[in-house]
């Protein structure tokens, strides 16, 4: 049957030096139905007719994005895949060709991205309130694992309190504080009310639920903020009259707190005077109008308030010292920060910035004397959290050996230097291996991460763009083109744990590793991403079946396990796997690696097709696979298995 080819020699199929164009052209004359099997690159005009059908059918501002890729990275795209939109193309390029035509069709698609590649995007520092659920208390903790309250231990629980909703297959990159010491016991102070002035808004007067009141002036404290931070700042400095500016706050129900204690930060600028002062009052009624009259008493002697810079500011805020509230237990008091200043000669004009003012309760504390930010991905298999063996984390180690000091890299250095950090780290890999490396991406945002995924290919270690070349089938049924239904399935990762999850489910759990992603009755690692076939773990494991055979007859039975373990994993993958389509049959051509007794990796494929309603669902096609190599579309090594 003649063939007709179309080859991309170029950015443009100059149809005019097309050598068929006489032949469509005497068939479009004829107006007959013309049957034939073609092979076909798509070119640029093609991803440009698909660019203009697919941005038809966008629904939102990502789907225009995703649309106008086709034609700019000439590749489909998950969102708007080949399949879908390749059939008009057909219809457009060749309009005589009818009921029984065939066509093979060559053309880009970037794959889908592996899900955790979306959940390694941003990091969660674990909070205070994750470490008091760690340790189990609001008051006996500290904000850090150490050897003993460990992260192998007590992670996994945690990430089960945090993230209650997660499901199967949610990863997770987590940054937490670890102490090489085990935490001791000490008396300190344990905040319980805190106000830091974060609720603000730069140069307004400080307010929510701040009474802020100038009894002779015009002045308030307003909020000011630098690096990021918020706070409460006064001065008279060219006010151009006397001031008397109280900020006052309403503190209840101290009774609830054993030993309560009153502290706050402060920092000075341009010191020429003592403005500021600290006052408690039991008695005022919180109507700004009755401040003066109230019973303030003054404070500010239990304070340590600094008398410098006077030009400048001070470097940064320091801990004003403690007032002891135990008296004022089962009260309702108000503290007020006044300042009295004078700004009609600026004899008086010291800069006063407080913020943290907190409530503390003087009692018995964990500490911790050092600390450092650790990073760890788990994820989530079989309703349990796991370490993610799968993903490589850059630790601050690997940062400064690559030359990025700040504990983090850009992800577009990183595409540059990671291969080179992979061969040294690695230098004994084999080809086909994948590595997963997970990083900090951002100096200022602490939550931006990214993950990269690199292949071992001949030697070296190259990026995945997962930018795939497909050459796929599609048919017309006499009224239309559509997509040859054949599913070609690389096993990765994932796939290899679908089947360890089914082992563990349904047969035993002690046949694989305590590690949770390896099984030894099929031999499915979703570690290497392979099957083990090797002898001697089916001895480890204890794997029946194997009892009173030849080495022959055992190495039989891990082939015949492996070819079953394959229909199972099919059934697992596609639970709702159709037999045909259209009247096509649905192939699933498998392509998987072995680990053999011999200590190599081998390559193989395996031709599947779902014939029956009870699980699992397929079947090996043996026939199909030996027409596959008949045709020259496989070879007698790929399917050489288990024959």
């Amino acid at each position: 049957m003649k063939k007709i080819f179309a080859f991309l020699f170029g950015a443009t199929l100059l149809w005019s030096c097309n050598p068929l164009e006489d032949t469509y052209k005497q068939l479009d004359d004829a107006q007959e139905p013309y049957k034939e099997s073609i092979e076909y690159t798509l070119v640029d005009a093609d991803y440009a007719t698909a660019s203009n059908a697919a941005l038809k059918d966008a629904t939102t501002k990502d789907d225009s994005t995703l649309a106008k890729a086709i034609k700019s990275n000439l590749a489909f795209n998950s969102r708007f895949p080949g399949k879908d939109y390749i059939p008009a193309i057909l219809a457009n390029n060749f309009p005589a060709l009818s009921k029984g035509s065939s066509a093979k069709i060559t053309y880009n698609e970037f794959a889908a991205l592996p899900s955790y590649f979306a959940d390694l995007s941003s990091i969660y520092t674990l909070t205070t309130s994750d470490y008091k659920k760690l340790w189990g208390s609001n008051t006996l903790y500290v904000e850090a694992f150490t050897p003993t309250v460990n992260v192998e231990d007590s992670l996994p629980v945690l990430l089960d309190k945090i993230f209650p909703d997660d499901s199967d297959g949610k990863y997770r990159f987590i940054a937490y504080n670890y102490s090489a010491e085990e935490a001791y016991t000490t008396g300190g102070l344990l905040q319980k009310v805190k106000f830091d002035f974060e609720e603000g808004t730069a140069y307004d007067p400080v307010a929510n639920a701040w009474i802020n009141k100038d009894l002779i002036g015009t002045k308030t404290w307003d909020y000011r903020s630098y690096s990021g931070n918020l706070y409460a700042q006064m001065s008279s400095y060219n006010s151009g009259e006397q001031n008397d500016v109280w900020l006052i706050r309403k503190f209840d129900k101290l009774d609830t707190i054993a030993n309560p204690m009153l502290t706050f930060k402060v920092k000075v600028g341009f010191y020429n005077a003592d403005c500021l002062h600290i006052l408690i009052s039991d008695d005022f009624d919180g109507n700004e109008a009755n401040i003066a009259t109230a019973t303030w008493t003054d404070i500010t002697s239990s304070f340590t308030l600094p008398q410098e810079p006077t030009s400048g500011y001070g470097a940064s805020f320091e801990d004003a010292g403690s007032f002891d509230l135990s008296s004022y237990k089962g009260d309702t008091i108000y503290v007020a920060f006044q300042y009295v200043g004078n700004g009609t000669d600026n004899s008086a004009t010291t800069t006063y910035q407080i913020d943290d003012v907190t409530i503390s309760d003087d009692a018995t504390i964990l500490n911790v004397d050092e600390t450092k930010k650790l990073y760890t991905v788990y994820s989530k298999n079989s309703n349990k959290w796991k370490l993610a063996s799968d993903i490589l984390i850059l630790s601050d180690a690997d940062y400064q050996e690559l030359g990025f000091t700040n504990g983090y890299i850009p992800t577009t250095d990183a595409q540059t230097y990671l291969p080179i950090y992979l061969k040294v780290k690695f230098p004994y890999t084999l080809d086909g291996e994948v590595k997963n490396v997970a990083f900090r991406n951002d100096k200022d945002d602490v939550s931006s991460a990214t993950v990269l995924q690199f292949n071992k290919v001949n030697g070296e270690w190259t990026i995945n763009d997962f930018l795939d070349t497909h050459s796929d089938q599609f048919f017309n049924d006499g009224t239309k083109w559509f997509f040859d239904p054949t599913i070609h399935l690389t096993l990765g990762a994932s796939d290899y744990q679908l089947l360890v999850d089914w082992v563990y489910n349904n047969l035993d759990r002690s046949y694989g590793s305590s590690y949770g992603n390896d099984e030894f009755y099929f031999g499915a690692s979703a570690y290497y991403s392979n099957f083990d076939l090797r002898l001697s773990k089916r001895t480890q494991y204890n794997i029946p079946g194997f009892e009173g055979l030849t080495e022959e007859e055992q190495i039989a039975l891990t082939w015949e396990r492996l070819e079953e373990g394959l229909t199972i994993l099919l059934s697992e993958k596609y639970p709702d796997a159709t037999s045909e389509v259209a009247g096509f049959p649905v192939y699933y051509w498998v392509y998987f690696k072995t680990f053999e007794n011999d200590f190599n990796n081998y390559y193989y494929v395996g031709i599947f097709q779902k014939t029956k309603d009870t699980h699992p669902f397929f079947e090996r096609k043996k026939d199909i696979e030996d027409e596959m190599v008949n045709q020259g579309k496989l070879t007698s090594e790929d399917v050489s298995w288990n024959r």
